[in-house]
This record gives C-alpha cells, structure tokens and sequence, in this order.
C-alpha cells in the first residue's frame, strides 16, 4: 500500500519566504492575522497525523507535517476530513510588504517619495487600516534640528493589492529633507497587525502622531462612549 503522505514537494513559496527574512524591514508585529492552524487528520485507512492545510485544489490537498509539505489526493483522506474540505476556506497569514521608490519633479524643483505598499491574503470582507507617516527635517534650521512628522495620511483597503502613497520635498532653502517613513496596519477591531519604518528608530513616531480615523478597540470605544 503506498504511503499517505509522498515524498515532500518543495515549492516556489518556501524559498520566497526565506529570502524575504533576509530583507526584512525594521518592524513589529503585535497579532498578525491568522493562518491555518495544525489539525488532526484521518486518512481512508485510519491512520492519523497531525498537519496544517496550505491549498487544497478539486482532487487534492497539501498539507504541511513538522515544516515538510505533502501533497496527496482525496481519497487517501477519510469521509469526514473529505466533507470539511468542502466547505473550509484555507486561511493565510498577511503579507505586508514594501517598496520606496524617488524621483525628481524638475518643474516643482521637489524630490517626490512614493512608498508602496503590498497587502496579499486579506480576508474576504475584512478590512485594514493603513497609517502612513513621512519623517523629515527642515533645511533651513541650520542648527541641526529635530527630525519631526512631516505629514500622515490614513487609508482603508479591503482587498489584495499594491498601493502607493506620495510626499514630496522641496530642494529649496526653506524645504524639507527627506529622513524616512513608518506604517501601522490595523484591523477594524483596533488590533495593531503590524509596524514597520525605514529605520527602527522611526517606530516611535507612530506613538506620538494624532489620528482621527484609526479603529479603537471595544473597550477604549466603550469607555469613550461612556465619558
């Protein structure tokens, strides 16, 4: 009788993620949303291993067994792991990435900063709550200054996607030169999901902007509504 599980497939995504930890921004993340989590599967014969769902497909499934991924057809599963797939979605982590991207405007004489950010595997009918914050230092303080908030902007996405958002600095005199950026990604339940910057120390800026649209959490809701 061949084995439940073949020899382990390894795939395009494994190696992506690896490389993307060696590229990996400064950043936090408080609760990213949940993938699948391990599951105790039968198979047709009784057998019984514990795994987690990565895909599934019409007459397959892959399923991942102590960091090996396995793929195997249905029917070497029992009736009821057969039923649960049915109707089972398979959950995936979120993805956050990001790409900075510059360029001249030589009419305006501003260097404009286009910061994109990538969101993949948002849950169907969710939705996140994106702040961005730009970071700059006027040329004109000749002293050294501070580096400060040069502006924020607050965004809503409810899908998968690339999305990109815009600053510009002046080169004259009296501008601001460019220091860097931060983001804070949020679900509607007021949940920080994750945290990034150009540079670590940037993250603390996202403590100290004032945002109007941010999501509160239930109970900070509730107790506003109480006041």
């Amino acid at each position: 009788m061949p084995p439940m599980f073949p020899a382990p497939i390894l795939t395009r995504r494994l190696v992506l993620s690896v490389l993307v930890a060696f590229m990996a921004l400064p950043g936090f993340a408080a609760e990213e949303q949940e993938g699948e989590k391990p599951r105790l599967w039968t198979s047709a014969d009784g057998k019984k291993l514990t795994g987690v769902l990565e895909e599934k497909g019409e007459d397959w499934v892959k399923l991942k067994v102590k960091g090996k991924l396995y793929k195997l057809k249905l029917d070497k599963l029992s009736q009821a792991d057969r039923d649960y797939l049915k109707t089972h979605k398979v959950k995936k982590p979120l993805v956050i990435k990001t790409e900075l991207k510059s360029y001249k405007d030589t009419d305006l004489k501003k260097t404009i900063k286009n910061l994109d950010v990538e969101f993949r595997n948002v849950e169907e009918n969710a939705e996140l709550y994106l702040l961005v914050v730009w970071i700059s230092k006027k040329k004109s303080d000749e002293r050294g200054g501070d580096v400060s908030i040069k502006e924020k902007l607050e965004c809503f996405y409810d899908r998968d996607g690339v999305y990109s958002h815009e600053a510009g600095f002046y080169d004259h005199k009296n501008g601001d030169d460019y220091r860097g950026w931060a983001i804070r990604v949020m679900d509607m339940k007021g949940r920080i999901l994750a945290e990034r910057a150009s540079a670590s120390s940037y993250l603390r800026y996202l403590k100290t902007v004032v945002t109007r649209r941010a999501p509160r959490p239930p109970e900070e809701e509730e107790e506003k509504q109480g006041r």
